[in-house]
């Protein structure tokens, strides 16, 4: 009889820039002992999931970290930051933000780093209402909020909806800091046995080189768990978030890190928080 397989279930997003990153390994197409298992929901249902410490990797806000460092480490491969990566305010009409604090706010998720951007400029605007991602535009649309806060695919469509760009958080954030702005990574239970830590981070790594040398095979793939399914915005969604430090958290990535976590109350240590070590070895 044969050694049973370690299964290991893994929560995402079913945004193109995680299944991009997680393609060989949902494709089977990186050799593995491993018995994966990948679970699919939106960022914010993922937040919750992450509280109730419900999987032993999962994709989650990096908003969220100082509520969950206790039970999780940040996985050195699969993160999404950088510069003009941030979410977008918009709104349906003309909007003066300055003078009205009546207007009501649509944002993805309550635990998001949407929506700590948000409060961090716009914190007079306290009439909110927390949506899946995909149901912020449809909420525009039928006059349900007046502004919006877009994620993921959100950003690159809202025009065609006639909608108005009211301001680019992430700008407002690179502004303020000159440091990329971490938006979400996933994270590894602290109590995993280091060799298995060490052998997801390397899974993770050959999948995303994987993912690049067949980029052009993945679009069904792609598109079968998108929200918008246009090549062009998939693609260009991508290429917006996966990046440098998506493969490897290092240098500016770091800093930049340090710097959002320390406007939650949390100071950044590289060895206690991050996972990087591909042979186990701490």
């Amino acid at each position: 009889m044969g050694v049973l397989s370690k299964r290991v279930e893994i929560a995402t997003s079913p945004c193109p820039n995680d299944v991009f990153l997680l393609s060989g390994l949902i494709l089977k197409r990186i050799p593995t002992s491993l018995n994966l298992e990948f679970h699919f929901a939106d960022i914010e249902t993922l937040n919750n999931l992450a509280l109730s410490k419900s999987y032993p990797v999962i994709k989650a806000s990096f908003a969220l970290y100082p509520r969950i460092e206790e039970t999780y480490q940040i996985l050195a491969c699969g993160s999404a930051m950088g510069y003009g990566v941030g979410p977008l305010l918009v709104s349906r009409k003309k909007a003066n933000l300055a003078e009205s604090s009546c207007l009501k706010v649509a944002l993805p998720g309550r635990f998001t780093t949407a929506h700590f951007l948000f409060d961090h400029f716009y914190p007079h605007l306290t009439e909110r209402i927390f949506l899946p991602y995909h149901q912020i535009i449809p909420a525009l649309i039928k006059g349900e909020a007046d502004l919006g806060v877009l994620i993921h695919e959100g950003r690159f469509v809202f025009a065609q909806y006639g909608l108005t760009l009211v301001a680019d958080l992430g700008k407002l954030w690179e502004e303020k800091t000159k440091a990329p702005l971490p938006l979400g990574g996933f994270f590894i239970k602290r109590d995993y046995p280091p060799h298995l830590k060490g052998e997801i981070l390397s899974l993770f790594r050959k999948s995303l080189d994987f993912a690049w040398e067949h980029k052009e095979e993945l679009y069904p793939l792609l598109k079968k768990y998108a929200q918008e399914l246009e090549r062009e915005v998939i693609f260009s969604h991508v290429e917006t978030y996966v990046n440098n430090y998506t493969y490897r958290l290092e240098g500016k990535a770091l800093e930049g890190l340090r710097i959002f976590l320390k406007h939650l109350g949390l100071a950044f240590d590289p060895q206690l928080h991050l996972w990087e070590c591909e042979d186990g070895i701490p």
